[in-house]
């Protein structure tokens, strides 16, 4: 029940605030471990890459946001995996309750940038959802959020709130593409995610780890 209530209070905060354009939603997996994998533009990325499924989706992320006095309670309920990033140690152990996720079938998210963009542009791919899948058949879903750079929750201006271009309502695209299973680079799937996000075909991978 709080898990519900929680995701209809989200639900009904991004339908407010955001006019959202979902495309693909059927290629996240209705059973089974997937590791949705989407660029980072704002702090409402979670929500809205959580919101094409009605399935429990665990996302990683650093433990001073996991932290915020505000959205603590939100974050536990929705079993978020916060990431120690001063400890390598902690790193390490969240990406493992990761794994352990996935081999029990469930979703997780994780942001392979490693951080918010502060430019607007997508970063380069970090390594640590390898980690994840290994000795794991789990698909990859790329995922590009697209529509937010500007909005007070981005990074727009040097940090949060410190731009105001798009307040009310801006068009929010979220584009999920293809499952995929091959082991690819960082190099390949961010490749995959910038094609989700120009609306061009995803490349066909030229190699498999």
């Amino acid at each position: 029940m709080p898990y519900k209530l929680t995701r209809f209070v989200l639900w009904c905060f991004v339908n407010t605030f955001f006019r959202i354009r979902v495309e693909g939603a059927e290629n996240i997996p209705k059973t089974g471990g997937g590791l949705l994998a989407s660029n980072h533009i704002s702090y409402a990325d979670s929500i809205l890459v959580g919101m094409p499924t009605p399935r429990i989706v665990r996302f990683l992320m650093w433990q001073p946001i996991y932290d915020a006095p505000l959205f603590n309670y939100f974050f536990k309920v929705l079993l978020a995996i916060p990431i120690h990033g001063a400890s390598p140690k902690g790193v390490i152990r969240a990406l493992r309750t990761a794994r352990a996720e996935l081999a029990k079938g469930e979703l997780v998210a994780i942001f392979p940038e490693g951080a918010i963009s502060r430019n607007g542009k997508m970063g380069a791919f970090e390594r640590g959802y390898e980690k994840m899948l290994e000795g794991h058949d789990a698909p990859v879903i790329p995922i590009h959020v697209d529509g937010l750079w500007g909005h007070p929750l981005s990074c727009c201006g040097g940090g949060p709130f410190q731009s105001w271009k798009k307040v009310w309502r801006p068009v929010v695209n979220v584009r999920i593409g293809k499952p995929v299973y091959e082991r690819i680079s960082p190099d390949e799937l961010r490749e995959i995610v910038t094609a989700l996000g120009a609306g061009q075909p995803e490349p066909e991978l030229s190699s498999s780890l």
